[in-house]
C-alpha cells in the first residue's frame, strides 16, 4: 500500500465514516478496513455505515475483501490477552469471534470486565466520599459563620431564634454527612479488600 493511499486510510479513520470523500471511496483497500475493524473487535455489520456513505457518491464497498479482511482482524482480537484487556477497559464485546476462539475470549473477557467493575466501583466510591467531604467543609463554614452571629452583640433576638434553627439544621446535615462518610468508607475498604484479592487470583491464573 502506497503513502497515499496510507494517509487516506488514516484520514477516514480519523474522520469517521460518514465523511468520506468520493476518491477515499474509490481508493480505499476495503480489505485493510475490514482488517482493522476486525482487530478492533468491530462487527462485520460495520460495512453498511460504509456502504451508505460511498453510496452517495455512487460507489459500493468491495464486500467479499472486507470479509476477508475483516475474517484475519478477527484472529488477532480474540486472543485471550486481547480479550482480558478489553474486558478491563470497559468495551463491550459485540460477538464477533468464531467458534474456535470465543470459549477462552470470553474467559479472559469476563475477567477483565471483573477487575473494571470493581476498579470502577472503587473510583465511585473515592468520588462519593471526596464529594461529601467538601460539603461537610462547606457545612463547618456556615457553622462558624452562624455562630459568629449568634454570639455578636448586634443580633436582635429575633435574628437570634432564626439563627440558632439554622444552626440545627446545619448540625444536622452535618452529623448525616458524617454517617455516610464512615458508611462510604467501610464499602471502601472492602472494596479495596476484593480488588486486591482479585488482582491476586489474576496473577495466579493468567
Amino acid at each position: 500500500m502506497n503513502i497515499r493511499l496510507l494517509s487516506l486510510m488514516l484520514m477516514f479513520a480519523l474522520s469517521g465514516c460518514a465523511g468520506m470523500s468520493q476518491q477515499e471511496c474509490q481508493v480505499t483497500d476495503w480489505r485493510t478496513v475490514g482488517y482493522e475493524d476486525g482487530a478492533r473487535g468491530v462487527s462485520q455489520t460495520h460495512i453498511a455505515s460504509y456502504r451508505k456513505s460511498c453510496g452517495k457518491h455512487g460507489v459500493a464497498p468491495d464486500l467479499d475483501a472486507y470479509r476477508a479482511g475483516h475474517a484475519d482482524g478477527v484472529e488477532v482480537f480474540c486472543q485471550p490477552g486481547n480479550g482480558f484487556n478489553v474486558g478491563a477497559s470497559g468495551r463491550n464485546y459485540q460477538g464477533v469471534c468464531p467458534a474456535h476462539m470465543e470459549d477462552e475470549f470470553l474467559r479472559s473477557y469476563t475477567a477483565g470486565r471483573e477487575l473494571h467493575r470493581l476498579r470502577a466501583a472503587l473510583n465511585r466510591t473515592n468520588s462519593q466520599i471526596t464529594y461529601r467531604e467538601r460539603e461537610l467543609e462547606d457545612l463547618g463554614e456556615e457553622l462558624k459563620l452562624l455562630t459568629a452571629e449568634l454570639i455578636a452583640e448586634d443580633t436582635t433576638a429575633e435574628r437570634r431564634v432564626i439563627v440558632i434553627v439554622e444552626t440545627k439544621e446545619v448540625a444536622e446535615d452535618r452529623g448525616r454527612l458524617e454517617s455516610e462518610i464512615r458508611e462510604l468508607e467501610r464499602d471502601r475498604a472492602t472494596l479495596r479488600e476484593q480488588l486486591a484479592s482479585y488482582e491476586a487470583s489474576l496473577a495466579y491464573d493468567f
